[in-house]
């Protein structure tokens, strides 16, 4: 209770200070009684849909900090290649959607405090993961890499698979069933991804379960306006501190 309360105390001078200038993300979602999220929902254990309702942890975050700012939320369907266009186009107030800190992403946006940490690694078919302990084992050209298009993954493997041959899934979900069909060999994704997908998925598999190529941070994606990620981490520290944050992992990756 003590909590909340000095949140809304909070709220209450972080609004007045953004109500003298117009145009304030905080001052808008006052006015509007309704915060926009903008979400993939393709994105295991983030945000994902299963019988077309929208759920995972950033949803039920999402959830969270609309509660204690006191106002609606709606839901702005994005994409990883159009996230960084939709910001600047002002269609969402908020990105909650498993999104990784990223230099191109800060240079448009801000980012709240981290929530989550994890790492690139390689989801492989069952049948040829032993041939996968590495990158050095991915870059060679007789080798076929599928990454899904627009986001980390796919800048990643630009950026460090130089011989494989790459192809381009149309988009995240169905990815992981053109892998397994046999369309490549393997892909780069984040570690959390890769293990849940594994567990669902019986002909893929980590080809190396200790491997991080690269760490990946976790956060929230926002306008440029400091009044309103001052607010945004307010609550998102609230929320890590009362346990909100631990229960929506568990409760999505209960085996964390």
């Amino acid at each position: 209770m003590a909590a909340k309360t000095k949140i809304r105390k909070l709220l209450a001078v972080l609004w007045l200070a953004s109500h003298a200038a117009l145009g304030g993300v905080l001052d808008d979602v006052r006015e509007r009684g309704t915060m926009r999220v903008a979400t993939t929902g393709d994105y295991r254990p983030f945000s994902y849909r299963i019988d077309g309702e929208l759920t995972g942890i950033d949803v039920d975050l999402a959830r969270a900090l609309a509660a204690a700012l006191e106002v609606d939320l709606e839901w702005v369907p994005t994409s990883w290649r159009s996230l960084e266009s939709d910001l600047d186009a002002r269609r969402f107030d908020i990105a909650m959607s498993g999104i990784s800190v990223t230099a191109e992403r800060g240079r448009v946006g801000l980012f709240s405090l981290p929530y989550f940490d994890t790492g690139k690694t390689l989801l492989a078919r069952c049948a040829v993961a032993d041939r996968f302990a590495s990158l050095a084992d991915v870059d060679r050209a007789d080798v076929t890499v599928i990454v899904n298009p627009g986001g980390t993954n796919q800048r990643y493997v630009e950026q460090h698979v130089h011989h494989a041959h790459i192809i381009v899934h149309d988009d995240n979900i169905g990815v992981f069933d053109a892998l397994a069909q046999g369309k490549a060999d393997v892909m780069i994704t984040d570690a959390i991804e890769a293990q849940l997908v594994s567990l669902t998925h019986n002909d893929l598999c980590l080809s190396n379960p200790t491997l991080l190529l690269a760490p990946v941070t976790k956060a929230w994606f926002m306008p440029r306006d400091e009044t309103w990620r001052v607010a945004v981490d307010q609550i998102l520290a609230s929320l890590i501190a009362t346990g909100t944050v631990a229960k929506a992992i568990h409760e999505h990756v209960p085996s964390r």
